[in-house]
C-alpha cells in the first residue's frame, strides 16, 4: 500500500488549497475518533486524506474516469457532483493506490452514509461532517461521537437530511437508510 506522504502529496497536487486543508482537518479529526474505537491509525489516515480526492475534478475528467473505470451512476448520482467524487474517489483509491475494501467503502460512503457501516466507515463519514473548519461544526457533535459512534451518526444523518430539505436537494436513499438503521439501533 502507498506511503502516507506519497500519498498527501498526490492529495495536495489534485486539491485547491482550502480543500486541501479540509482534508488536512478530516485526518485529523478521524485520528482522534480512531484512537477511541480502536481502529489503526495508518488505515485511518490514509483513507481521510484521500476521502475527496476527486472532489475537483472537472466535468471531463469525471467522464473519464466514469468510462476508465465503467462507474455505473444510479440516477441521484448522476444530478448530484456531491456524490459523483465519492463514487469515483473511491475508484481511484481501490485502482490506483490499492486501498482495501473497507476503505474504499469508507471513501464510497463519506457523502451518505449507509446502513451497517464498518468502524473505519464511520469514522471517515463522521471525521468529514464534524472536522474544525466544518462551519456548521460544533463540540455536540463531536462530543456525542466520542461517547456514541452510533448516536453520533444518528445525529449527523439528522443533520444532513434537514439541510437538503432546507435546500430543496435530493436526498439519496443511502442516508435515508443509514438514519433508519442507526435509529432502529438505539
Amino acid at each position: 500500500m502507498i506511503e502516507y506522504e506519497k500519498l498527501y502529496n498526490d492529495v495536495k497536487n489534485k486539491l485547491s488549497e482550502k480543500r486541501f486543508k479540509h482534508s488536512e482537518g478530516v485526518v485529523k479529526r478521524a485520528v482522534e475518533y480512531a484512537q477511541i474505537y480502536n481502529i489503526d491509525i495508518n488505515t485511518v489516515k490514509l483513507t481521510a486524506i484521500a476521502h475527496d480526492i476527486a472532489k475537483e475534478l472537472t466535468p471531463e475528467e469525471i467522464k473519464q474516469y466514469i468510462h476508465k473505470y465503467n462507474i455505473v451512476l444510479d440516477d441521484i448520482e448522476k444530478i448530484s457532483k456531491q456524490l459523483i467524487h465519492a463514487k469515483i474517489g473511491a475508484y481511484i483509491c481501490k485502482n490506483e493506490y490499492n486501498f482495501t475494501d473497507d476503505m474504499v467503502n469508507a471513501i464510497k460512503y463519506h457523502t451518505t452514509g449507509r446502513e451497517n457501516m464498518s468502524t473505519l466507515e464511520k469514522i471517515i463519514y463522521l471525521a468529514d461532517a464534524t472536522e474544525e473548519n466544518r462551519k456548521y461544526c460544533s463540540s455536540y457533535y463531536v462530543d456525542i461521537i466520542k461517547k456514541d459512534i452510533n448516536q453520533g451518526i444518528v445525529e449527523i444523518c439528522k443533520w444532513v437530511i434537514n439541510k437538503l430539505l432546507q435546500d430543496n436537494e435530493v436526498i439519496h436513499i443511502n442516508s435515508i437508510n443509514c438514519y433508519n438503521y442507526y435509529t432502529k439501533q438505539k
